[in-house]
């Protein structure tokens, strides 16, 4: 059994973007679309464990530069 997480990768062949992923069977660093071998995606505004110094909300994952909750930008 092969397990992996991560988040912001893109297919360099069809452009699929992966903006978090958790697999626990198969090959996640694989494009779901065309199997070729996915690539970080240097455009990707996403973070992880991340706390919003205005409202206080906590992410683990969260695939936006700000928070969802009063829209300040995560530093």
């Amino acid at each position: 059994m092969k397990a992996s997480a991560g988040f912001g990768q893109i297919c360099p062949k069809c452009k699929t973007r992966i903006g978090v992923h958790a697999n626990i069977e198969g090959d996640a660093s694989l494009c779901p679309n065309c199997k070729t071998p996915m690539v970080p995606d240097s455009n990707f505004k996403g973070t992880a464990n991340v706390k919003c110094k205005k409202c206080n909300s906590q992410f683990a994952f969260i695939n936006s530069d700000k928070c969802p909750n009063c829209g300040t930008p995560f530093e």
